[in-house]
């Protein structure tokens, strides 16, 4: 929190953590009315098919044509048809093109911000879609045409707290909005923007930013994030009239910062005051930092301390992770990342930059996560496969949980790739060496907003927290979206031990920004994660999306994972106050692996470990795992297909693998099958950089994800490896583990989605006279498994022993399949 008298000595001198290493962008201010640059869309967007789409939906009452715009705007509209396409979510209590001061009332707002407004009632596709600057400007007028007064804002207020707070605003739909009921804008203090390799483009028919170029499918594109500043007020517990967004034990204890009115430059944004209101921003990589510090604090071999620490690339700072978008059609306060490849070689005073490999502590094998260094050894009392256990929630990550310690650099400055050693393994445990520092564009920080006419009558000011995190390789499936499906629609008695780790969303944890930036975030303000809305009166009936609505991520914290081993988007490190007090926990980027790729590898390979981002890669490679020193099997989760993880060619021959990694392959030794796999410890994703896609991981959609998971586990309930059983048996906590653990025992060789006519499913339907249904339908080729070699003659690859095989075709709950014999058999054992 920065109190009021900071908040005026920094505005007024300019100097402390609203200026340090800032790029500020000032918010427009110019003598033109709020009026002006609707009138502009107007002009421009109402010949493209929206003055017709508007006159239709309100019965004929809203013509954004007539000569009086303003007075068009303000009118009642009682007849807004909400069976049109595109406005079934249009909150029934809005009855107004613009309603002052709310944007969820407005039906304006909605036509111009809801992805789901996109054409006429016959399905012609409008002419046009709108910038984000011209939503902001139609934004900014529905707070601006009737201004309230200082008294009036402080009314509203009730006597709470009033503070300038920058929030990430995002308008979303009915089923991911805040109450769910009927699309809203809603806000989180929180904000992720996400590194790519090149530029942003903003898509207006989706109202969104595109994560990808499919004319580049190994680029990864900028996705940039819009903050804003908001008068807001404290309030204490969760309220149906603000939210949060899905609630949580304890919150009714807590205190939430609610907007109540949008603050912009100008003499129409607060009656009586001209304001001038300005957004910086502050961002930070500090991960090499970090890590030479934990050196030190951990007795081992350093080489870099001190000052050096504070410069690049130890730390990153500002305008090398992002800036302030110039783009005119984006608007005001839209960060958007610099673009940087996906790792960098590090070098400092002209040279390379490594650090020591201290065997003392890489020659244990609880240091180590497959080959790279682990700084969060993990425990070795425990037996059993410990899955979601070795997430060590409660432990510190004072710097990069892990880091690439296989490019050793020569006294003459060559690199060596240690992953060509045969020795690899040796060279590790002994250590003695000199590392190569890699660096990525990812980074934390703040956003701040300044109004130097208000200083006097605030009481708070609240930054926001800004992530530049790492990119999405699925864009149309959200944290938040498989949370809830977990919980409230997968059947009961699969659902606990359906992942290894739950797919729990940052929006729903409490949890500190980063108190290690220099901006003041309290340790004790744990709401920033949470998202919610305007308070808003009454109850209202449920409402559905119409028009072509879907899933898909928009930088809220909602698409993010909210458990952290290290993280996705952010990870976490702890703060020890008193012992007898409960840990208190803060996210801190610098946890995450580095470079993040370095990570990626890890977290993919464990079954769906991130299941909204990370690709479940579990079946790339064999399927047992060396975590902190135990080697125990993880199962698949969510399958990628074939061509997914280029085991098999697309149609025109190439190769697509989505982190560039062959998949696994069906072979025969010495007249036995065996499947040969990428050798884990030796694929390094530093050694194959420009080869990783979303090409085809990006066409996966919620539907279709949910469906794989349901079809991955039909197929272990028609291995007989039912839930139920155990719980009977063990208890229902034992009982996840040792499902997980049974489901382990098989691997996917083969997955794919086919056709009504493929050959293969036809002799299964014929042979069980079951007809398979539904829209998606599989084929699983699984294994169980034994004995794991490596490959005589490349170091490369491992050879799994082949103990039994089938072959499966599932839709919903019924599995048709062949297990090592050529009779078929139909399973619906899966409970729906």
């Amino acid at each position: 929190m920065t109190t009021r008298r900071q908040f005026l000595t920094y505005s007024a001198l300019g100097i402390g953590a609203f200026t340090i290493a800032r790029s500020p962008l000032a918010l427009a201010h110019d003598t033109s009315s709020l009026i002006d640059p609707v009138t502009a869309m107007r002009e421009r967007l109402a010949p493209l098919g929206w003055r017709q789409l508007l006159l239709d939906v309100t019965g004929g009452d809203l013509d954004i044509g007539a000569d009086d715009l303003a007075a068009a705007l303000a009118k009642p509209l009682p007849r807004i048809d909400r069976s049109y396409p595109g406005f079934g979510d249009f909150w029934v209590a809005g009855v107004r093109a613009v309603e002052p001061g709310n944007p969820d009332k407005s039906l304006l707002y909605h036509a111009l911000a809801s992805p789901t407004v996109v054409a006429d009632r016959a399905g012609k596709e409008l002419g046009g879609f709108p910038t984000l600057a011209e939503i902001e400007a139609v934004e900014n007028y529905i707070y601006g045409v009737v201004p309230p007064s200082l008294d009036e804002l402080r009314n509203r207020a009730n006597g709470a707290p009033l503070g300038v707070v920058v929030f990430a605003p995002q308008y979303q739909n009915a089923p991911m909005s805040v109450h769910g009921r009927h699309a809203e804008l809603c806000f989180a203090r929180l904000g992720i923007a996400r590194l790519g390799t090149v530029g942003p483009v903003y898509d207006p028919k989706a109202r969104g930013f595109v994560a990808l170029d499919d004319a580049r499918p190994f680029d990864f594109r900028v996705t940039p994030r819009r903050f804003a500043p908001y008068l807001a007020v404290e309030m204490k517990g969760a309220s149906p009239s603000f939210g949060p967004q899905d609630p949580q034990p304890g919150d009714d204890k807590l205190s939430f910062w609610v907007p109540i009115h949008k603050l912009f430059s100008g003499s129409e944004c607060i009656a009586g005051l001209d304001l001038e209101v300005e957004l910086r921003r502050g961002l930070r990589n500090d991960g090499l930092a970090q890590f030479h510090r934990f050196l030190d604090l951990a007795g081992l071999k350093n080489n870099w301390r001190g000052e050096d620490l504070e410069n690049f690339p130890f730390m990153i700072k500002d305008e090398k992770i992002g800036s302030f978008s110039t783009r005119a059609g984006f608007g005001h306060g839209v960060l958007e990342p610099r673009p940087n490849p996906l790792v960098t070689q590090a070098q400092y005073e002209g040279r390379l930059l490594t650090f020591p490999v201290d065997g003392r502590y890489t020659s244990d094998p609880l240091n180590l996560q497959l080959s790279a260094m682990q700084i969060l050894p993990i425990a070795d009392d425990q037996e059993e496969p410990r899955f979601m256990l070795d997430a060590a929630q409660n432990t510190q990550r004072p710097a990069p949980e892990y880091i690439n310690i296989r490019h050793r650099v020569l006294p003459n400055g060559q690199i060596e790739n240690l992953n060509e050693h045969p020795d690899m393994d040796a060279i590790i445990a002994a250590g003695g060496y000199e590392a190569l520092h890699y660096y990525d564009g990812v980074g934390d920080g703040w956003i701040e907003a300044h109004c130097p006419q208000l200083a006097e009558d605030v009481e708070e000011v609240h930054h926001a927290y800004a992530m530049v995190a790492l990119p999405d390789f699925f864009p149309n499936v959200t944290q938040r979206d498989l949370m809830v499906w977990w919980q409230t629609e997968v059947p009961a008695p699969i659902r606990d031990a359906l992942w290894a780790l739950h797919p729990l969303a940052l929006s729903q944890i409490r949890m500190a920004a980063n108190i290690t930036l220099p901006v003041g975030f309290s340790l004790e303000d744990t709401t920033i994660t949470t998202i919610v809305t305007q308070p808003q009166d009454g109850d209202s009936p449920a409402q559905v999306p119409s028009g072509p609505w879907h899933v898909r991520k928009t930088g809220l914290p909602d698409g993010s994972p909210g458990l952290f081993d290290p993280g996705w988007d952010t990870s976490q490190n702890i703060f020890y106050t008193d012992p007898n007090k409960p840990l208190q926990k803060f996210m801190a980027g610098y946890g995450l692996g580095s470079p993040f790729i370095e990570d990626a590898k890890l977290c993919a390979a464990l079954g769906a470990y991130w299941p909204g981002v990370a690709p479940d890669s579990t079946r790339t490679f064999p399927p047992d795992k060396a975590i902190g020193g135990a080697v125990y099997p993880y199962p698949t989760i969510v399958p990628l297909t074939d061509q997914e993880i280029g085991s098999e060619p697309l149609a025109d021959g190439r190769y697509l693998p989505w982190d560039g990694v062959r998949g696994p392959r069906l072979i025969t030794v010495g007249n036995k099958p065996v499947v040969a796999y990428p050798n884990a410890y030796r694929v390094d994703y530093i050694d194959i950089v420009g080869t990783m896609t979303a090409a085809l991981t990006a066409r996966v959609d919620a539907p279709e994800y949910k469906a794989r998971v349901l079809a991955m586990e039909a197929v272990y309930w028609a291995l007989g490896i039912h839930d139920l059983r155990f719980v009977l048996r063990l208890g229902a906590e034992a009982a996840v583990y040792k499902v997980l653990q049974a489901k382990s025992a098989w691997a996917v060789i083969s997955f794919r989605t086919v056709a009504g006519d493929d050959d293969g499913l036809r002799e299964a339907q014929q042979a069980t006279g079951t007809e398979l249904e539904g829209p998606r339908r599989y084929r699983f080729h699984v294994y169980r498994w034994g004995k794991e070699e490596p490959d005589p003659a490349d170091m490369h690859t491992t050879h799994l022993e082949v103990l039994e095989q089938a072959v499966m075709y599932v839709s919903g709950n019924t599995v048709l399949f062949q297990r090592d014999g050529p009779s078929w058999t139909t399973d619906r054992s899966m409970p729906t």
